[in-house]
């Protein structure tokens, strides 16, 4: 459906938080040197226009707080012009300036507007990168996001096994966690150094576990292993750490753990990083993701996404893949744009969907039919969705 002359947009009407937790068995729990989760929890945001239409969204933070967050921006959601996303974001974050720029209220308001933009496709009958100004490309290259710390941080038999599998399965490229000390992040990049080839693309996660002159030590120490990038190798507030670890000659990656283009403007301006990474369900949303890409390509910078949630917000980092304009080059990269594809145990990703996000030999197909393209199963959402969350 197009927009003619004088016809009225569709108004909000519904906005519902839903959420959701895919409990671990002891044995499988997982996570980084900042340690392990023992389940994985979210909130999709279910939107609808007074016509009926449908948009999803999803939030990251603990689904108690950011439940109700949603709650409290739906007065502001509820009677707007389903296409005012734009307005609706600047408006909350203006009106509630005095809670910072960042935080779960951001995480709140991403889910809310990755549904506008959703319902908006979907009665538009166009594809969220067709609103973001044009499909670039309709597949994209994933690395696989393996080789996570659990119980065992030892046990490299499971370590070595998680990175065959994901090389079985067409993979040339993987990031796995490190911080957890020069020997053993030396020996963890090493077996996926090994299992990757030397060809294959090894990016390295340190969580902000490091102090910079630690972070120096160990990225000196991985030279050898031509890691494409080190990801927050210190934490988020240390502006000066990463500039001494820039210095250090390997790509830096960040931008997990930023909010909205405030955050992003000192990544940016001041060239602290190589590759920045929003992360859509937390930084604002996907309009808020598209113009930190542009502030990247203003600063001649790559991008790539930081996915690490459930299956709306991967169908939303891959709509935002999809309209990335090619910068500097043109069809030649000098490095590929990657999606973060995560291999963890996790139902918010791989149920949620009618049809899944997988790769196929190491690339994703991006959904071309309307707003995110994909079609969330409502029954597993009323299976996973928590009752009373705490």
């Amino acid at each position: 459906m197009t927009v003619m002359e004088g016809q009225s947009v569709p108004t909000v009407g519904r906005v519902e938080a839903i959420p959701l937790r895919h409990a671990l068995p002891p044995e499988q729990s997982y996570g980084s040197a900042r340690g392990r989760v023992s389940a994985r929890e979210g909130t999709l945001v279910r939107l609808e226009t007074d016509d009926g239409v449908v948009g999803w969204g999803e939030a990251f933070g603990p689904p108690a707080a950011v439940c109700a967050l949603v709650d409290d921006l739906a007065p502001l959601v509820v009677g707007a012009p389903v296409n005012h996303v734009s307005p609706v974001v600047h408006t909350a974050l203006q009106v509630g300036y005095h809670r910072s720029h960042g935080g779960l209220h951001v995480c709140a308001l991403s889910g809310v507007e990755t549904a506008m933009w959703d319902a908006w496709g979907r009665y538009l009958g166009l594809s969220v990168s067709e609103l973001l100004g044009g499909r670039v490309r309709s597949e994209v290259p994933a690395y696989a996001s393996t080789g996570f710390v659990t119980e065992f941080v030892d046990d490299e038999g499971a370590f070595s096994a998680a990175l065959q599998e994901a090389v079985g399965e067409g993979f040339s490229a993987a990031k796995i966690k490190v911080g957890l000390g020069r020997d053993r992040d030396r020996r963890r990049a090493e077996i996926a150094r090994e299992k990757l080839g030397e060809r294959g693309h090894l990016m390295v996660d340190f969580n902000s576990n490091y102090t910079a002159d630690t972070a120096c030590r160990v990225l000196d120490g991985l030279r050898d292993l031509d890691i494409d990038w080190a990801e927050e190798p210190v934490p988020p507030h240390d502006h000066a750490g990463y500039a001494r670890v820039r210095r250090c000659g390997i790509p830096i990656a960040a931008g997990e753990a930023a909010y909205t283009r405030v955050d992003f403007r000192p990544l940016v301006a001041d060239q602290l990083v190589d590759i920045v990474q929003p992360d859509l369900i937390k930084c604002g949303g996907i309009g808020e993701a598209r113009t930190i890409v542009d502030l990247a390509q203003a600063w001649n910078l790559r991008v790539s996404p930081h996915v690490w949630g459930g299956a709306i917000g991967q169908a939303a980092s891959l709509q935002l893949l999809a309209a990335i304009p090619n910068s500097p080059h043109t069809e030649i990269a000098g490095e590929p744009l990657w999606l973060e594809l995560d291999r963890s145990p996790n139902e918010l990703r791989w149920r949620l969907l009618t049809d899944p996000i997988i790769a196929s030999d190491g690339v994703v197909a991006i959904p071309s039919g309307p707003g995110l393209g994909v079609c969330v199963d409502e029954d597993v959402v009323a299976e996973l969705r928590v009752r009373d969350p705490e």
